[in-house]
């Protein structure tokens, strides 16, 4: 009995060995059939399997993260275009000198760079974005009038002699003047185009940022050229844009005209009119001309507006014609968009192409109107009242203090003002 037992054991042995063996040749088989035709072995296949399992685990968690910083994004950029009254002060810089006192009603304020120009009868001072007073010059003017583009800062003395321009250091130049000065303008790099007038004709000259004057001279007079009543320069300083008042025959009509100085070095005393605008102000009075960047301009007249695109610098051409029904009451640009204020209190903005970006009625009074990048701010006392480009109002309170002037500050994920104030300048966070 011993021996039949021994000898079922042996065959059970026996058929499992064999089972074993035909389990290890099929998977030698397998592994054969992988690294012949895949080129991987069976170690090297176990820790792929490995990593893709752990690679699945990864790119899934990262999704759920990605997914939960975007929403968290979405809501905080959302909630920028959403009318909050939320206000923080973050600090105020006083600045008090001379006869800037607190009833001095002659102080004023512009924005330049990331902060503000307080600007007085005697003297100019600039406070950057961190409240910091960088400098202050002084200076002696009855009506001060200025121009700024992205890095240089102008101020003349309307019906004056002297003009001093600045950058974010300090003063870079200035001059004193034969002529009275009427108008003036500035490129990005400094380049001052001003102009002047005596008893019996007009005269447009050119400076650099230091100061000195460069050998470009437009000179005309009512009978003849007509009087220039408004300049710009474009952004790169080589391009001028003149609006006119003209005479001919006793009867008064308007017209454009756009020079080139690129060449002014070879020929420095052309006029090098490059393109003229007459008949399209029949019976329309010219007002205002300004230069958007290089390649976009507009022509404001009593009643409307002309978009002029100078993509070929030689040839400018009128891109667009916007007819007005309401008379204006107050206009305002920048480097992206013109902005008016009917008599109707409609409030319009259009982009730099001659594009209507927004139309809305308004219900207030306002002393004060400006566009800071996208923003439209108007100012009555100490009410501040914001819309972005698109007509949407976002901000409207009533602060502590008179405000003078009020300037974005560029900051990510809430709204910043720099408040111009009598006695200084404060910056608040609205949210």
């Amino acid at each position: 009995m011993f021996n039949k037992s021994r000898k079922k054991n042996n065959n059970i042995s026996k058929n499992g060995e064999q089972n074993a063996l035909r389990n290890f040749d099929k998977k030698n088989i397998e592994d054969d059939y992988i690294v012949k035709n895949l080129g991987i072995n069976k170690s090297h296949k176990d820790k792929n399997q490995t990593i893709f399992k752990s690679d699945k685990i990864n790119i899934k968690q990262i999704s759920i993260v990605a997914f939960i910083f975007l929403i968290i994004i979405t809501i905080i950029f959302s909630i920028r275009f959403i009318r909050f009254n939320v206000v923080e002060m973050l600090w105020k810089t006083s600045v008090t000198k001379g006869s800037d006192s607190i009833n001095n009603k002659s102080v004023r304020y512009s924005g330049f760079r990331n902060g503000l120009m307080r600007i007085s009868n005697d003297g100019i001072t600039y406070i950057n974005d961190r409240g910091v007073v960088k400098y202050i010059v002084s200076y002696n003017m009855k009506e001060p009038i200025y121009e700024f583009n992205d890095n240089y800062f102008v101020i003349a003395d309307r019906n004056g002699y002297e003009f001093y321009i600045f950058d974010k250091d300090g003063l870079t130049g200035s001059n004193f003047l034969k002529n009275a000065i009427q108008k003036i303008s500035i490129s990005n790099d400094g380049i001052v185009y001003i102009l002047q007038t005596d008893e019996e004709s007009s005269y447009i000259n050119v400076f650099r940022s230091n100061g000195k004057e460069i050998d470009i001279s437009i000179k005309s007079s009512l009978t003849n050229d007509g009087m220039p009543i408004d300049l710009s320069v474009s952004d790169d300083g080589t391009e001028l844009s003149v609006a006119y008042t003209c005479l001919s025959n006793n009867n008064i009509y308007s017209k454009a005209t756009y020079y080139n100085f690129a060449d002014a070095g070879k020929n420095a005393n052309s006029k090098r009119i490059v393109g003229e605008f007459i008949d399209e102000f029949n019976d329309k009075l010219l007002a205002r001309t300004h230069f958007f960047d290089n390649k976009f301009s507009c022509l404001v007249y009593e009643s409307g507006i002309y978009f002029v695109s100078l993509a070929n610098k030689s040839n400018p051409v009128v891109i667009n014609n916007i007819e007005f029904e309401y008379k204006i009451k107050s206009i305002a640009y920048n480097k992206e968009y013109i902005s008016f204020v009917f008599d109707n209190n409609e409030l319009m903005v259009i982009s730099k192409d001659g594009s209507i970006v927004s139309k809305r009625k308004i219900d207030f009074e306002y002393e004060n109107f400006y566009l800071s990048d996208n923003y439209i701010i108007f100012i009555y006392g100490n009410r501040v009242i914001i819309y972005d480009a698109k007509g949407r109002m976002i901000f409207d309170k009533e602060l502590e203090m008179e405000v003078q002037y009020a300037s974005k500050k560029r900051s990510l994920f809430f709204t910043e003002l720099l408040l111009g104030i009598i006695d200084g300048v404060e910056c608040i966070r609205f949210y």
